[in-house]
C-alpha cells in the first residue's frame, strides 16, 4: 500500500515537473501565436510562465516590452525590461531595447543613454553599435556616429543596416558622392531591400539626378518597405517640394493607408487639397474637410486643423463657420497667425 502511495507520488510529481518545465521555445511561440490572434494577455501569461521558470531568456522579456509599448504603456513596458536586467538575461539586448522605446517615444537623451550603456555591455553587439550610430548622427555628431557604424561592419562586414546607416551620416556630413558610392554598389548586392533605395533617392535630391530617377528610387522604396515611416516621410517631403500635386495627392493617400494615425500626413493632404481647390475649383474643398476632420477624430485638440477648417470655409465664403474655426485654433494655442486669422474671417462678415 505504501509502495503504491509512493508511486502515485513520483508520477504526480514527473507530471508537474513537466508541465513546469516546457520548453520555453515552444510557450514563446505559442505567445506569438496568441499576439498575433489579439490574445494579448494570453500572450503575456506565456511570457510571464517563461521568465519565472526560465529567467535568463531575453526574448521573454523583450516581447513582453513590446506588447506592453503597444498599448502605449511605456512605464510597464520599461519594467519588463529592467525585469530582465535583474534577472541577468542579456543587457546589451535589453538595454537597446529600452534605448528604442524611448527613441520611439520622442525621448532623445534617454534614448541615447540606453544605447550607450548597451554599448558598454557589450561592444561586440553589432545593433547596439547600430542604434548608438543612429542616434549620433541624429544628434549631427556624424564623426563618432561614422565610428559605430564602422565598428558595426568590422563585426559584420554584410550587415545591410549599417551600411545604410552608413551612408545616411556621409550624406548629412556632406560627402554625398561616397554616400551614393555605398548605396549603389548596396542596391545592387540587395536589391529587394527598401531602405537603400531610400537613402540613395535622398542623396540623389543633392545631385543633379533627374527627378525621375529620385521618385522611381522613392516609390521602389516604399514599395519594399511600406511600413519604414523615415522613408516615406523623405518621399512625402520630396512631393511636397514643387512635384505635380495630384501625383502628390496619391503619395500621401498612400501614405496614410500605411499609417492612418499620423495627423501631419493628414494636415499636408488638406493643404494640397486646399492648393488644387485655389488652382482648378473648389470642388476639392470637401476632401480637404474630410482630412481635417479625421484628424480632430484622433485628436480633438489639434488646432491646426481647426485653421485648416478656417481656411476652408473662407473659401466656400462661409465667414461665420470661419471665425468660429479659426477661434477654436487660437484658443487652443493663442498665437499671431491664428490671431490674424480670426480677424480676417471677421472681416469678411462685415
Amino acid at each position: 500500500m505504501e509502495l503504491k502511495r509512493w508511486l502515485i507520488l513520483v508520477i504526480t510529481g514527473v507530471f508537474i515537473l513537466a508541465a513546469c518545465s516546457e520548453d520555453p521555445d515552444i510557450l514563446f511561440s505559442k505567445a506569438e501565436t496568441e499576439a498575433a490572434l489579439g490574445s494579448r494577455q494570453k500572450a503575456l501569461n506565456y511570457l510571464m510562465e517563461i521568465q519565472n521558470a526560465y529567467p535568463e531568456y531575453t526574448d521573454a522579456y523583450l516581447f513582453a516590452a513590446r506588447l506592453f509599448f503597444e498599448d502605449n504603456n511605456l512605464s510597464d513596458a520599461v519594467t519588463q525590461c529592467k525585469r530582465g536586467l535583474d534577472a541577468q538575461a542579456d543587457s546589451s539586448r535589453i538595454l537597446r531595447y529600452i534605448g528604442e522605446i524611448y527613441h520611439e517615444s520622442g525621448s532623445l537623451e534617454n534614448a541615447y543613454k540606453y544605447y550607450r550603456m548597451a554599448v558598454q555591455a557589450n561592444a561586440d553587439d553589432a545593433e547596439a553599435q547600430i542604434s548608438l550610430g543612429r542616434i549620433l548622427n541624429e544628434k549631427d555628431l556624424y564623426d563618432p556616429a561614422l565610428l559605430h557604424f564602422d565598428r558595426a561592419l568590422e563585426l559584420d562586414s554584410a550587415n545591410y543596416q549599417a551600411t545604410v546607416g552608413k551612408a545616411n551620416t556621409l550624406r548629412n556630413a556632406g560627402n554625398v558622392a561616397a554616400s551614393i558610392d555605398l548605396l549603389e554598389t548596396l542596391v545592387a548586392n540587395e536589391p529587394m531591400e527598401g531602405a537603400a533605395h531610400g537613402a540613395l533617392a535622398m542623396a540623389q535630391e543633392q545631385t543633379a539626378v533627374e527627378d525621375k530617377v529620385i521618385l522611381e528610387n522613392y516609390a521602389l522604396a516604399v514599395k519594399l518597405s511600406p511600413k519604414d515611416r523615415s522613408i516615406w516621410n523623405a518621399y512625402v517631403d520630396y512631393m511636397m517640394k514643387g512635384q505635380d500635386r495630384k501625383q502628390a495627392v496619391k503619395v500621401l493617400q498612400n501614405y496614410l493607408y500605411h499609417f492612418p494615425e499620423v495627423i501631419e500626413g493628414r494636415h499636408r493632404l488638406a493643404e494640397l487639397y486646399i492648393d488644387l481647390a485655389r488652382a482648378e475649383g473648389l470642388a476639392w474643398l470637401d476632401a480637404a474637410r474630410q482630412q481635417c476632420d479625421q484628424a480632430l477624430i484622433t485628436d480633438g485638440n489639434d488646432h491646426y486643423s481647426h485653421a485648416l477648417l478656417a481656411k476652408i470655409y473662407l473659401l466656400q465664403e462661409k465667414p461665420r463657420l470661419a471665425i468660429l474655426e479659426a477661434q477654436l485654433a487660437f484658443e487652443i494655442n493663442p498665437n499671431t497667425e491664428y490671431r490674424e486669422l480670426v480677424d480676417q474671417a471677421k472681416f469678411f462678415t462685415n
